[in-house]
């Protein structure tokens, strides 16, 4: 038995030197890097971005500021990113309800060791301007 132990804990001790995960390790979720929310407006926004490897998710969270009297709508937004080839345009107009609303970002892919920049705004005629911009490095 005691045979057994010493197999086991040089088995451990070979893994942590050598680097290798053992098998009880479990992967977490991608890291990811939220902005600060932008101005006031009747939708507030916050920028978000996830990284996974090099691969890069850019989002943002829409709230209405007063859910309680917040009627559900359609909400354009305006979305820049840089740093990253972004495989395809998002959707300028998203239905935000008094629950919120997650709107859809660009996805794509980037250089390891490179920065990553997503802004979005509203972009709906009549409303205070509301922006939210977050950076992140790509760390492969």
């Amino acid at each position: 038995m005691k045979r057994f132990a010493a197999v086991l804990a040089g088995t451990a001790a070979l893994a942590t030197l050598t680097g290798v995960q053992t098998a009880s390790a479990v992967p977490g979720p991608p890291p990811t890097v939220c902005g600060n929310p932008g101005a006031p407006s009747y939708v507030t926004i916050r920028a978000c971005i996830s990284i996974n490897g090099n691969y890069v998710v850019t989002y943002a969270q829409a709230n209405p500021t007063n859910p309680a009297t917040w009627q559900d709508q359609d909400v354009s937004f305006d979305t820049t990113a840089s740093g990253f080839t972004p495989s395809g345009p998002p959707g300028p107009t998203v239905l935000v309800t008094a629950a919120g609303a997650r709107v859809g970002g660009l996805v794509g892919i980037a250089r390891c060791g490179s920065a990553v920049t997503a802004t979005f705004s509203l972009d709906q005629p009549g409303w205070p301007p509301s922006t939210s911009t977050v950076s992140a490095f790509v760390n492969c």
